[in-house]
């Protein structure tokens, strides 16, 4: 049973597959537009919340579209489970700030844009702490112990509480409480770490020397174009840069500690705060008078978009690899099922990058003319299985049946490349000892064991053939 109520999220499924359930091209423009909607709404509040200029909160919503974390969540169609509510999130704290500013209509707004994003994703409870915390950082509204302080923040509370009874009630945990334990609140600062460096650098591998030069070199230049900045300016961009560099990636990451695993995806909103960091950045270097200043502040904004852009370039053209040989495999998958006889048994190695969680479905309509599994056995690895607590017991079940078949019928192993996408195909009759190999894998009943073998014989059998 999914710990999950995301209703809106679910709709916008249903709405993307009315183009054809295995068309992909309307759930990708979504994506795209939810991602250039997020943009939108964070030169938004960089301009209403940061009080950044039209230049400074306009590249700073260019840094948040450009970051290479995000390809994921766009790239990928169900990384829309992120995107997608920060969309409403975004909107509703944008809503909340230009109420601040005294348009009363905008609070209205403001709350049903929170009831869309809590029913989009559970990680958009934070939005209370952040509204809090925006009036004391931003507004300097120190907290009283009275009904008109706390009246603003009455009903995101309360709809907030009642989104997590209703949890409760539905799945049985709150904030998937029972994901706390002493392994995940160890592992928890290694993960902000490898979120922090794949925010700000682009990638998880050995940071560069250059790349910490210019790290530090902006931070250095920063510092010191902040301490020249007039009393009432300084006060203005340091609460800013507090708010939405500090607390607002505290709250972005927060919800990491019970999300049970690591993944790009899960900073989409807490990213806010680097593309914030570097808007108000480039703010303080253009402050000031003379037109050099704002040309190095035009320079330095220039060369950030330009490193970002040739990283993004490069993600997302991994991600159209493993688009391609996705598409690639599931038509050989059927062009091998139809085309052996019935009964036989194939076993298919797809990189994990096109394929995690999609067997069985990459077999069975509408991705396939027929349903596949009703005309052959298909073994995968473990990671490629949709449901990984009952891939053990469907394995050595499927090896149990198809062993059982008299006559025997053939064996047919498929492997991919993950660069190229080309296919390693080897069969029973050109090895033997396929015959033998595999019927003696149903004996094992260790879920790692036979993962193990199964990728062992994939890569030291299969892919040693030449493609065919």
């Amino acid at each position: 049973t999914p710990d999950e109520i995301r209703p809106f999220v679910a709709l916008s499924y249903v709405m993307t597959a009315s183009w054809g359930a295995a068309q992909p091209a309307a759930h990708h423009l979504l994506n795209i537009a939810i991602h250039a909607g997020n943009g939108l709404l964070v030169m938004g509040i960089a301009r209403t919340g940061a009080g950044l200029s039209r230049m400074a909160a306009a590249f700073a919503a260019v840094v948040f579209v450009l970051l290479p974390v995000h390809a994921e969540s766009v790239a990928w169609i169900t990384g829309r489970v992120d995107s997608m509510p920060t969309l409403f999130y975004l909107a509703a704290f944008l809503a909340y700030a230009r109420w601040r500013e005294g348009r009363p209509g905008a609070y209205a707004w403001s709350l049903t844009w929170f009831f869309v994003a809590l029913f989009s994703k559970q990680n958009t409870i934070t939005l209370p702490a952040a509204l809090i915390a925006y009036d004391l950082v931003r507004l300097r509204r120190m907290p009283r112990p009275s009904w008109s302080w706390a009246r603003p923040y009455v009903p995101f509370v309360v709809m907030t509480c009642g989104f997590l009874a209703l949890r409760y009630v539905v799945v049985g945990t709150v904030v998937r409480e029972n994901q706390l334990n002493v392994t995940e609140l160890r592992g928890f600062l290694d993960v902000v770490i490898h979120h922090t460096q794949r925010t700000v650098f682009g990638h998880l591998s050995a940071v560069k020397p250059i790349e910490w030069a210019l790290a530090g070199i902006l931070a250095a230049v920063s510092v010191l174009a902040f301490v020249r900045l007039d009393p009432a300016e300084r006060r203005s961009l340091g609460s800013a840069a507090i708010f939405f560099g500090l607390v607002w990636w505290i709250l972005g990451v927060a919800p990491v500690v019970v999300a049970g695993y690591e993944s790009p995806r899960h900073v989409y909103l807490a990213a806010v705060a680097w593309a914030m960091v570097l808007g108000l950045s480039v703010q303080m270097l253009a402050s000031g008078a003379g037109a050099a200043r704002k040309y190095a502040a035009v320079a330095t904004a220039a060369v950030i978009v330009a490193a970002y852009s040739v990283q993004l370039f490069a993600v997302v053209g991994g991600w159209n690899v493993s688009a391609a040989i996705s598409k690639t495999a599931v038509a050989r998958l059927e062009l091998e099922a139809l085309a052996t006889p019935p009964g036989s048994l194939v076993i298919v190695g797809v990189p994990i990058s096109s394929w995690e969680w999609a067997a069985p479905f990459m077999a069975q309509p509408p991705y396939t003319r027929t349903d596949l599994t009703q005309r052959v056995y298909i073994v995968t690895p473990w990671r490629l299985h949709c449901c990984r607590g009952q891939w053990l017991a469907h394995t050595r079940r499927t090896l149990e049946e198809w062993n059982a078949r008299r006559p025997p019928t053939p064996i047919v192993a498929l492997a991919f490349d993950p660069r190229t996408g080309a296919v390693s195909r080897l069969t029973d009759a050109e090895y033997p000892g396929l015959r033998t190999l595999v019927p003696a894998l149903r004996e094992i009943d260790s879920l790692e064991a036979l993962d193990r073998s199964l990728l062992r014989m994939l890569d030291q059998l299969v892919t040693r053939q030449l493609p065919r």
